[in-house]
């Protein structure tokens, strides 16, 4: 047996405040570097009421890339606290093109479908989940409970999961939203090996089944969406793919504009 293979993880995975270390490092650097949270995904409909026909049981409406940049610091009390930056833009599902507008393939409608941003956000993050305070009433099983990440060993890799129930008042539609989510993480193992690391490279995977998106205009349809989708972190904006660079430019010329700092609100 090499040393390699006789060295041992350097967190306790079953201690709440080891598992929030790990969960943070995975999605950024608590250096207080700016990272890239870059991701490809998908999104289909569901509709249950409808088996006889798979074309209308199941369809894939659109996909998406997103990124969130962000930076993070090590409290004193060892909570996590970050401040971030995020957006989406909508792709057509066979050419990849950024869109401005999507046919929803169930009513035949085109829907306007404007590049999603999110303005500067901070939070803080405990072994008891996030501290939230939402402008909106929400209600998840990932608040006020210990982070419950399942780790499952696979030799020289971990793989690593999460999940989560919600449900949130929507002003805009007047109406109750649930999602369920399940965040999902592929770790070398030799980066559990050392507690110094400040940032432990992962390859993402999201997946969320939720409510009809507002702007398809389906509330009351029977059915649901699944939402999937894979990325990691990078330490550059150059190592973010180009085209979508372009559209962010485009679309968005704004975001790479400014870094993030501490004081900003």
């Amino acid at each position: 047996m090499d040393a390699v293979e006789q060295q041992e993880i350097a967190y306790n995975l079953d201690d709440p405040k080891d598992k929030l270390l790990i969960f943070e490092k995975m999605q950024g650097d608590l250096s207080g570097k700016m990272t890239f949270s870059y991701s490809e995904g998908r999104v289909f409909g569901i509709r249950p009421d409808r088996p006889n026909s798979l074309n209308v049981f199941g369809k894939e409406v659109f996909r998406y890339s997103g990124c969130g940049m962000k930076i993070m610091r090590l409290l004193d009390n060892g909570n996590v606290e970050t401040k971030s930056k995020g957006w989406l833009l909508y792709r057509d599902p066979k050419t990849g093109e950024f869109l401005s507008e999507v046919k929803n393939p169930y009513t035949g409608e085109v829907v306007d479908v404007p590049s999603f941003r999110a303005g500067i956000r901070g939070g803080i993050m405990t072994p008891k989940g996030p501290e939230v305070n939402a402008s909106f009433t929400m209600e998840s099983t990932a608040i006020g409970a210990p982070l419950d990440l399942v780790f499952t060993d696979m030799g020289d890799k971990m793989h690593i999961t999460r999940h989560a129930f919600t449900k949130w008042f929507e002003k805009k539609s007047q109406t109750w939203r649930t999602e369920m989510t399940l965040d999902t993480y592929d770790v070398d193992k030799k980066y559990l090996y050392d507690r110094s690391l400040s940032h432990i490279p992962a390859v993402y995977h999201w997946t969320s089944q939720t409510s009809w998106l507002s702007l398809l205009k389906m509330a009351g349809t029977p059915g649901h969406m699944i939402w999937t989708s894979s990325g990691g972190t990078f330490m550059n904006k150059e190592d973010l793919p180009a085209d979508f660079i372009k559209a962010t430019e485009e679309k968005q010329p704004d975001v790479f504009a400014a870094p993030l700092t501490w004081d900003q609100e």
